[in-house]
C-alpha cells in the first residue's frame, strides 16, 4: 500500500493531455507523465516549480501549503530519524518514515497530547511494521520533542508554484478529454 508524501516537482513537456513531471531531489528524482488535468493552470508553464502530493510514483494533486509543507516535513523528518527509527534505517534511508510524517502532523496541529502520539507510533511498530513496539518512555520523548518543533504555520503560505521562465503557457486551456470507445 503506498502511503502519501510531498515532493518537489518541476514541469516539462509531454504527450497529448500529459506533461513529464521531475518528482524528488538528487539520486531519489523520477520523471512521471501526468495527466494535465491533476496541475492547477497556474503551474500549467514550462520549468514551473512547485511542490506535490504523491502516492508511490503517482502525482495525486498539488500542494496547497507549497514549499511550506517541505519545510515542515523535514523539521518532521529529522526527529523522527534521530529519535525514533524503530526499524534502524534512518542513516542509509532518510525518507523512510515520510508516509507517516502527515498524520504526525495532523496530530500535532490539533494539539494532541503526547501520549496520543506515543500511542500512535505504537501503534505503526506493531500494527504497519510488524515490530515488539518501542518502550513507551521513549515514544513519549520523540513525542515531546515533535511538540517542542517551532513548524511554520500552513496559513497565508503564498502562490502554489514558482515560474522559473516567462514562456507561453504549455498547454492549452482546454484540453480534450479522450473519446470512449
Amino acid at each position: 500500500m503506498a502511503f502519501e508524501r510531498r515532493l518537489e516537482v518541476v514541469l516539462g513537456p509531454g504527450g497529448p493531455g500529459q506533461v513529464k513531471v521531475a518528482l524528488g531531489r538528487g539520486q531519489d528524482q523520477f520523471v512521471a507523465d501526468v495527466p494535465v488535468e491533476l496541475l492547477q493552470r497556474s503551474v500549467r508553464i514550462p520549468n514551473s516549480e512547485f511542490v506535490a502530493v504523491v502516492k508511490g510514483r503517482e502525482l495525486v494533486r498539488n500542494e496547497p501549503a507549497g514549499r511550506v509543507w517541505l519545510v515542515i516535513q523535514d523539521q518532521l523528518r529529522a526527529v523522527l530519524n534521530s529519535d525514533w527509527d524503530p526499524i534502524g534505517v534512518a542513516d542509509i534511508v532518510d525518507d523512510e518514515y515520510d508516509m507517516y510524517i502527515g498524520h504526525i502532523h495532523s496530530l500535532l496541529a490539533t494539539d494532541a497530547a503526547e501520549q496520543a502520539i506515543a500511542d500512535h507510533f505504537l501503534w505503526i511498530e506493531l500494527e504497519r511494521m510488524g515490530l515488539t513496539g518501542t518502550p513507551m518512555d521513549e515514544l513519549l520523548g520523540v513525542a515531546a520533542n515533535l511538540r517542542n518543533l517551532q513548524l511554520p504555520s500552513m496559513e497565508n503560505h503564498g502562490p502554489p508554484a514558482r515560474k522559473k521562465t516567462t514562456s507561453r503557457a504549455l498547454l492549452p486551456e482546454h484540453v480534450p478529454k479522450p473519446s470512449a470507445s
